[in-house]
């Protein structure tokens, strides 16, 4: 019997599909956007908030959020009880613009650390900012800019920056977040092998755990192909031009993951293949640990990376990065793979908050 890799996507892109903008989220959650327009136009929030975030956002607040409230619907008794129905900033706040609103959430987040609130995702603090987007039409983009005041833009042509958070705070709000995921490989076909690396067991995520041969977040200021080449330096030890040189971009996988404490996770991660030349050629380069966040690499045939995939050994997200892999060189097809449709469409999901976009 064909076992299917389909448990492999369910383990990572968790939360269930919904019904999209305009309608609203799944209940218990409240959409987070710029501002109250953004709402009422039904663009795409910045995130999803939990009703414990929703609470803390509340008495936290000073000067930073509005609620926007709705009577609802009756209750088994008749009676009507209000509830928030979104959340954004205010227009102070605002008018402060991408700055002010980046030193704004980091006061608080750091606030809910230092009195010990949220420790699944704050005891992660790894004092790495992630840029955070707004939908494009959002006029809360704009605001206290004047006319000769250009945008501050993200990587490449993206204009819609909302404002830059510390990364382990992203799950408390829902927000999307963004990394590169290579996967270095010798031959092809069936004959191909795959350097697949185990993290270090100090790890302070999935220690021990298989990974992609190389991987990484993309912090502020950064960009997808910027970020593989210093990954591939830090995590494998390939230099900067035999990694330019080889790289090819394909493309994004998508996926919605809801971590073990409950906490929102939406996910792009821009995919990279990097074909290394033969092991007999003079430019053979061959992956190796250069810092702490590898233990070991071992180059597996495509069998064991399969049976690899269904072992459970292997940190989520990357599973799905790999079964993108074997897709795309045509090694799952629709032929060996019953749920193939299923697997393909999961992983590129609409994530149903903001993404980067012009």
């Amino acid at each position: 019997m064909i076992r299917s890799l389909l448990s492999v996507i369910d383990e990572v892109d968790n939360f269930p599909l919904y019904h999209l903008p305009p309608h609203p989220p799944p209940q218990p959650y409240v959409p987070f956007h710029l501002n109250l327009e953004d709402f009422e136009n039904n663009l795409k929030p910045l995130g999803l908030l939990r009703q414990d975030v929703l609470r803390e956002m509340k008495s936290s607040n000073q000067g930073i959020w509005e609620f926007k409230e709705d009577i609802g619907k009756p209750d088994e008794a008749g009676e009507f009880h209000s509830e928030i129905v979104c959340v954004y900033f205010q227009e102070s706040l605002l008018q402060k613009g991408v700055k002010g609103i980046s030193q704004t959430m980091a006061k608080v987040v750091k606030s809910w650390k230092d009195q010990g609130k949220f420790p699944g995702p704050l005891a992660g603090w790894r004092n790495e900012l992630y840029t955070i987007y707004a939908s494009p039409q959002s006029s809360g983009l704009y605001q206290g800019l004047d006319e000769n005041e250009s945008r501050m833009v993200g990587p490449g042509t993206f204009q819609n920056v909302a404002f830059h958070l510390e990364r382990a705070a992203c799950a408390l709000f829902g927000l999307a977040t963004f990394g590169v995921h290579m996967t270095a490989y010798e031959g092809e076909g069936r004959d191909m092998k795959i350097w697949m690396p185990r993290r270090s067991k100090t790890k302070a995520t999935w220690p021990g755990k298989l990974d992609n041969s190389v991987a990484g977040g993309i912090t502020a200021g950064s960009n997808p192909i910027e970020t593989m080449v210093k990954e591939c330096d830090e995590e494998a030890s390939l230099p900067e031009d035999f990694v330019r040189r080889r790289i090819k971009n394909c493309g994004v996988c998508t996926y919605f993951y809801i971590t073990d404490d409950g906490f929102l996770q939406p996910e792009v991660e821009y995919i990279y293949d990097l074909p290394l030349p033969s092991s007999d050629s003079s430019e053979y380069i061959k992956p190796k640990p250069h810092d702490d966040e590898v233990e070991s690499f071992a180059l597996l045939t495509i069998p064991e990376v399969i049976e690899a995939l269904h072992s459970g050994d292997m940190k989520p997200n990357c599973g799905l990065i790999y079964v993108d892999f074997l897709v795309r060189h045509g090694l799952i097809t629709p032929e060996n793979e019953p749920n193939f449709l299923e697997i393909t469409w999961r992983m590129k999901r609409n994530l149903g908050v903001a993404t980067p976009s012009i």
